[in-house]
Parts: structure tokens; C-alpha cells; sequence
């Protein structure tokens, strides 16, 4: 048995180290062509270093083959050896059969470098000298996904659809769902996704998505399962799929999604505040405060968490719990600044006016662009008598707000006292 078939057999029965020494080992006794073939299996078992070395070999041996100048520049390229990379193939003329091939190294070659428009200007010189050539469709294609030219992308896809399966590690289909979801097009999107035998949990993921985006909620469920099936510790997938029960109605089926969730992930903050939300909806009060000074227990600085707690207390007039939560969270010196205008909420629902103009005060600093607080603040400083400043406070208020008429005529009546 010869070495090639050997370690192939090593391989299949999962041997992989054994089977990559027995080619190193075998690579000087075999002919060019054996070693070529030994070059290439180390390569595409991922072996790039030992792959290196023996197309080097190769390569002083026969200095002007294209092929092996293109595999090693192929190996260049994935080790960021982006110089050596071009030094190979940027010799071959246009007249050489091989100058196709060469323009789309060196369209890898760019594209690694960032250097994108470069890339598309060789890819297009290939595309003008092989109109018919569908692996330049294809760098034209891959060079316009990983740039977010989905648009551009989708045209170049869609002329490969017949190559299909013709790509080591790329579908075109699957391409053609991703780029189509990514612009919007979500119905031409789930259409492929539908196709496709999915195993990787980020395209399952992108798939449930589409569906969600339709209000498929029940494909969604299904193809989430399944990203869970396979990978349990895929997190984010925990709080939509929750949402999916949520918008089918199975309230109960969806805070336990969240709560599975929370075994893999215990410092996941969104998975804490989407389960007091649910409970919020099945009156689970208590619940949903107690899953929401968790999540405020990890990040005192969690904005959404705080103000979820917040609404809660105000929603039930709890305004000394909210006080307690405030004051509490404003001695962390990275606190949120929304508890400013909290904090000004709270002491004026309790009556303690001074302490609810300091931090009116306080907050006007971030928030005096913001409508809703210009005309909070300009009605509290009416109560407190300071007309002047209230109206200054309302007239900016009407200025996001000008058809605001209720306000508008308080204003002129308190402008006429």
C-alpha cells in the first residue's frame, strides 16, 4: 500500500496525527507528483506549516509552475504572509494561461489586506478577459458578501445557483438566504433557508431569524429548537426563542425557555429582564422584581434593568421602594444617569421638593434636549413658583413639540399671568 493510501486509512479511523507524521515521513522517498498530493492533503487537513514545507520543496525544484506557486501563495495568504504571497504571482504575464488564476491570488491577496477595491478591479480585468469564467463570479460574489455589498452579491449568486455544491465549504444557496435577509428581502430569504439541511448553530440562528422577521413564529420555534439540540451553549438564541412562544402565546413554554437559558448563562442580563417582563404579564409582580434586582445586582449600571425595575414601582405607586432602589444605586459612582431624573421623580412623588430640584437640576445637564423631561421639569419649577424659568423650560418643550395644544395654551395662560 502506498503512503497517500495509507494515511488516508489512518485518517478515516481518526488517526489524524499518525497520519500526517506518515506522510511527512514518506514525503522524500515519493515522486513530484505523490508529493504534490501530500502538499495538498496536509493542507486541506489544516496542517499549513507542514503543507509549507514541502510545496517550498516543490517549488525550487520547478520554479516555474504556476500550480504549486499557487497553492503555496494560497498558504501565504492564510498565514498573513501577504508579501511573499504576491513576490509568486505577480511575475505571470497576461499571455500565460494561468493569468486568470493569478488575478484572483492577487484579488485574495488585496482583499486580506482590506485593500477592497483593489481586489474587485483585478477580479473585474479577470471577468473582462473570461466573461464565462463562474469562479470569477464567485471571487466577485465572496469579495461583495464580506464587504456588506449584499445587493451586489445577490446578482453574482444568483448566476451561480447552477454551480451549487461545486464550492468546498460554501453554499451558494445558503449564501443567497444570508444576502437576501441582510437587504430585507426576508420572503426570498426563508425560500432558500427552507432548502437547506443546516448543522452550523450561527445559520440556524440567521434562519429562525427570517422566519421571525415574517411572523413565521412556528418555523422559528422549530429551527431555534433545533440550534438548542445542537448547541445548548448558544445563548442569544434563548431570549428570541422565548419571543416566539411569547407571540404564539405559550407564556409558560417561553419563561422556561429563559430559565434554561439562565443555567448556561447565569450572568446573562438580558435573559433575566426578558423573564420579568413575561412574568410582568402573567401579574407575577414579585417575580418579575426579584428577576430584575438580579440582573441590577450584576450591572448596577444596567440602564434597561434599572429602568424596568423603576416602571414597576411607579406603575404600582411603590415610591418608597423606588426611593430605596435610587439612592441605593446612586452611591456606585458609574451609575446610570436616568436615575437623575428618577431620583427627581421620586422625591417630588414624595413631597421632598428640594431634593427633587436638585436633581432636576442635575439632569437637565444630559437631558435638556430630551422632550418629555423639558416639560416634566417646566411643570414642577410652575409648582414651585419660579415662572420664569418654567416657561423658558416649556417654550424649548414646544419647540420639539409644537403641536402639542394642550401645552401650548397653558403656556400662554401662564404667560399672561
Amino acid at each position: 500500500m502506498d503512503p497517500i493510501t495509507e494515511a488516508l486509512d489512518l485518517y478515516d479511523n481518526g488517526k489524524v496525527n499518525e497520519a500526517v507524521n506518515h506522510l511527512v515521513e514518506h514525503t522524500n522517498e515519493a515522486d513530484e507528483q505523490d508529493q504534490f498530493s501530500i502538499a495538498e492533503l496536509l493542507q486541506q487537513w489544516g496542517f499549513i506549516n507542514e503543507a509549507k514545507s514541502v510545496f517550498e520543496r516543490l517549488l525550487n525544484m520547478y520554479p516555474d509552475d504556476n500550480q504549486i506557486k499557487f497553492q503555496l501563495a494560497d498558504i501565504y495568504i492564510d498565514l498573513e504572509l501577504d508579501e511573499q504571497a504576491l513576490e509568486l504571482v505577480e511575475g505571470i504575464q497576461e499571455d500565460d494561461p494561468d493569468y486568470i488564476n493569478a488575478l484572483m491570488i492577487l484579488a485574495d491577496i488585496y482583499q486580506s489586506q482590506g485593500l477592497n477595491e483593489v481586489a474587485e478591479q483585478k477580479l473585474l480585468q479577470a471577468k473582462d478577459l473570461q466573461p464565462q469564467n463562474f469562479m470569477v463570479d464567485f471571487g466577485l460574489a465572496e469579495l461583495a458578501f464580506y464587504n456588506g455589498e449584499y445587493q451586489k452579491a445577490v446578482n453574482f449568486y444568483e448566476k451561480l445557483e447552477l454551480h451549487d455544491g461545486e464550492f468546498p465549504f460554501v453554499s451558494i444557496h445558503e449564501r443567497l438566504a444570508e444576502s437576501y435577509a441582510s437587504i430585507g428581502k426576508w420572503e426570498s430569504a426563508l425560500s432558500y433557508y427552507q432548502d437547506l439541511e443546516l448543522k452550523e448553530p450561527d445559520s440556524l440562528f440567521k434562519y429562525g431569524y427570517t422566519a421571525y422577521q415574517l411572523e413565521r413564529y412556528d418555523i422559528a420555534i422549530n429551527v431555534w429548537n433545533d440550534l438548542i439540540d445542537l448547541d445548548p451553549d448558544y445563548t442569544s438564541v434563548y431570549p428570541y426563542l422565548a419571543k416566539a412562544f411569547e407571540e404564539e402565546g405559550i407564556l409558560d413554554q417561553a419563561n422556561d425557555i429563559l430559565k434554561q437559558g439562565l443555567k448556561k448563562d447565569e450572568y446573562n442580563i438580558e435573559l433575566f429582564i426578558t423573564i420579568a417582563k413575561n412574568e410582568l404579564k402573567q401579574n407575577h409582580v414579585d417575580e418579575a422584581k426579584r428577576y430584575l434586582k438580579e440582573a441590577i445586582a450584576l450591572d448596577p449600571g444596567h440602564e434597561k434593568a434599572v429602568e424596568e425595575l423603576f416602571n414597576i414601582y411607579e406603575s404600582y405607586d411603590e415610591w418608597n421602594d423606588a426611593k430605596e432602589m435610587v439612592e441605593e444605586l446612586m452611591t456606585f459612582d458609574s451609575y446610570p444617569e436616568i436615575l437623575d431624573w428618577r431620583a427627581a421623580q421620586v422625591y417630588n412623588e414624595l413631597e421632598d421638593y428640594r431634593q427633587s430640584k436638585s436633581h432636576f437640576e442635575k439632569a437637565y445637564l444630559t437631558y435638556h434636549q430630551e422632550a418629555d423631561f423639558l416639560k416634566e421639569y417646566g411643570l414642577f419649577l410652575v409648582e414651585e413658583g419660579e415662572i420664569k424659568n418654567a416657561v423658558k423650560l416649556l417654550n424649548d418643550y414646544l419647540n420639539h413639540n409644537p403641536n402639542d395644544q394642550e401645552t401650548n395654551e397653558f403656556l400662554s395662560r401662564l404667560q399672561g399671568e
